[in-house]
């Protein structure tokens, strides 16, 4: 990151050229032209704000899932978290989701920060939905962009006479700070299994604006994304 402020000397004029996003303060001097020249300093701030030139990316125009059927007892839990993201900083950053499309009955609601789509109501093996997830910065003037959520629900799968295992006890994965959002962390995988499985992350709550993302890969795979 490269900041450098120059003063035209022959008015008032303060140029900055910066590469990055800072705060930077500098001193500007002025003086007269007499035989004994007079001066003055003054502390001059420059604050460089970001402008609102990204809209929200999803990483994913189209998600598609498989859930199983669910009855009364199960509304209200969480069915999947389409989240985006945004490459500006600050408040043009900060992004509000909502369901835009395809919820005509309120059989589904989204929560505006975490993008976590829940259900309302039960729904039956062999139904289908489409919903249209729309995620808004908060900049001036706002950005947003779009993506789909088609919910096949499925019939329950028959109980398991064995319990699941993972193929290893122990997951150990490495995350850059530079790797990107979406970027896959690690696969974790079950025993043979011919039924359908989900999962989800039951440990530690991420911190706020964060976190991980399990996403269903096939019968017995997962990956860890990184938000």
């Amino acid at each position: 990151m490269c900041v450098s402020v120059c003063v035209c000397p022959s008015c008032v004029c303060v140029y900055l050229i910066v590469y990055g996003y800072v705060c930077v303060d500098t001193q500007v001097t002025v003086s007269d032209g007499g035989p004994s020249p007079k001066h003055s300093t003054v502390w001059v701030i420059v604050h460089v704000l970001d402008e609102n030139d990204n809209k929200p990316t999803f990483p994913e125009k189209v998600y598609q899932i498989k859930l199983p059927e669910r009855d009364r007892r199960k509304r209200g839990e969480p069915i999947y978290r389409a989240f985006a993201y945004d490459r500006d900083e600050g408040v043009n950053a900060d992004l509000s989701y909502s369901i835009v499309d395809g919820n005509e009955d309120g059989k589904f609601f989204i929560d505006p920060k975490t993008a976590v789509v829940s259900s309302r109501k039960q729904f039956t093996a062999g139904s289908y939905d489409i919903l249209t997830i729309k995620a808004t910065d908060n900049g001036r003037p706002q950005k947003s962009s779009t993506a789909r959520l088609h919910i096949e629900w499925i019939r329950k799968p028959s109980a398991l006479a064995n319990p699941l295992l993972f193929d290893e006890q122990y997951y150990n994965f490495t995350v850059m700070e530079s790797d990107k959002v979406a970027e896959i962390v690690g696969v974790v995988s079950m025993q043979q299994n011919s039924n359908p499985l989900w999962f989800d992350i039951i440990g530690k709550a991420p911190p706020s604006g964060g976190g991980w993302w399990v996403g269903f890969v096939s019968g017995r795979d997962i990956s860890d994304w990184l938000r």
